[in-house]
């Protein structure tokens, strides 16, 4: 029995899937708000969201937080049979509703609602109360190794930039927030050429579009100007000999999400992939890496990532290590494999991480609520969002030579950024993994 329904939500996963392979429909209503929404006739539930353009890249030091902290008190509670929920980024914050098919018509009278009365919301909210749960949020976020080191990260690489801040703030900034900020903020930013309301479920486009008119009162605007952030090669070491591992990441400059090279970047990262000791799988890995690091237990667990944003991006990886005598041998040799990522990458090495990109990709767009995040943030930030099968076909067409052209590019002999904590004694300094991206040649 138990394996029987296992097997009925693995069909219904890929049913929800194939069906959801259609294309985004946009709408653009008379104060500059973008609809777009992607109907799927076999979605159990429907979800609508309202995303504006903001998240810790619109803050500065002061303001840190501002944009999580008002985003969750618009996006909680229950009505009318309607989740709410929200979902804060570093450029983007967003509230989603989630519903039954037949009530996506009273979900969308609530967004249009929270969108058009947002102002008086905050002002009668329990605004003391929800700064004490973003500060709890913060505080458990960096109590998280494996969290924190990736928020140091992008602090170090874009220091001095408002795309470094916390997504969450610091408690020492959300303590001293005021109502007058959470105004200031939606009066500049919840404009109509920043929103983007996005919807996916068994929907009807048209009649969406005509609620969310009717319903929706948000002034006229432009998108604030955002200034570009640059990537500083730098180190941040947060020694803490405490924790029983060593966690360190390490990244260069990635891509945008408007970057020709984003889908490569991606299925470059997947060359590497990821690795866990402890997994049942571990000794079938395929990746050369992984072979290595399992046959002398070099890492317990690691895996490479491809962040993007806007106009820029960090890609790297992220790992934790038991074995603390052993990490410089890890890096040493995960720096290696990032050289022949230039050199001597293969064509199989390419075919397998390609197919592991799109097992990545459909597996992210698996439920209504992660389509209609995926909708908000790239209409937001690129101002368009392909479809499964135009990602799908722009992967495929991805070749050896173009994942060898990015890498001389992007990561050979180029700047990194290193974040870490726990036991990094054996952690060797910066110019030593500098001078690891490149090796010498005859």
């Amino acid at each position: 029995m138990i394996r029987g329904i296992k097997n009925i939500k693995a069909l219904s996963n890929k049913r929800f899937i194939s069906t959801a392979n259609t294309t985004t429909k946009y709408a653009s209503l008379s104060n500059g708000v973008t609809i777009a929404t992607e109907s799927n006739p076999h979605a159990k539930v429907s979800s609508i969201g309202l995303f504006y353009g903001a998240g810790s890249r619109s803050e500065h030091a002061y303001s840190n937080g501002i944009s999580a902290l008002t985003t969750n008190i618009l996006g909680s509670g229950l009505e009318n049979g309607v989740l709410l929920t929200s979902e804060n980024g570093k450029e983007t914050n967003g509230i989603i509703a989630q519903t039954t098919n037949d009530n996506i018509i009273e979900a969308s009278k609530i967004i249009a609602k929270i969108g058009s009365n947002a102002s008086e919301i905050i002002k009668g909210s329990e605004f003391e109360l929800f700064k004490k749960q973003l500060i709890g949020q913060g505080e458990q976020l960096e109590s998280v190794p494996q969290k924190m080191i990736l928020e140091h990260l992008s602090a170090s690489a874009f220091q001095g930039y408002s795309l470094g801040l916390p997504t969450l703030g610091t408690s020492s900034s959300v303590k001293d927030l005021q109502v007058d900020d959470a105004e200031r903020l939606l009066e500049k930013h919840l404009v109509g050429s920043n929103v983007v309301i996005s919807a996916s479920g068994n929907i009807n486009h048209d009649e969406l579009v005509e609620t969310i008119e009717s319903s929706l009162n948000i002034p006229q605007g432009h998108k604030p100007i955002t200034k570009p952030a640059s990537f500083l090669g730098s180190e941040v070491r947060m020694r803490d000999d405490t924790l029983p591992k060593a966690f360190v990441s390490i990244g260069v400059e990635g891509e945008g999400f408007t970057s020709p090279a984003y889908y490569v970047a991606k299925v470059a990262a997947n060359v590497f992939g990821s690795f866990d000791s402890k997994a049942t799988n571990a000794t079938l890995t395929s990746s050369k890496l992984s072979s290595m690091v399992h046959e002398y237990h070099l890492v317990d667990k690691f895996q490479h990532f491809s962040t993007s944003y806007s106009d820029n991006g960090l890609w790297g990886f992220s790992c934790e290590v038991s074995n603390v005598q052993l990490l410089d041998d890890f890096i040493h040799w995960t720096l290696k494999e990032w050289n022949r990522l230039s050199v001597s990458i293969t064509d199989a090495e390419i075919e397998r991480a390609k197919q592991q990109t799109k097992v990545q990709l459909l597996a992210e767009l698996n439920s209504t609520k992660s389509v209609v995040s995926d909708i908000g943030n790239k209409v937001l930030l690129s101002g368009y969002r392909n479809s499964i099968t135009e990602a799908l076909s722009k992967i495929d067409s991805i070749q050896t030579k173009d994942v060898k052209a990015w890498a001389k590019v992007a990561l050979w002999d180029k700047d990194i950024v290193i974040s870490s904590t726990g036991q990094t004694e054996a952690l060797m300094d910066y110019s030593k993994w500098r001078n690891q991206m490149a090796m010498l040649r005859w």
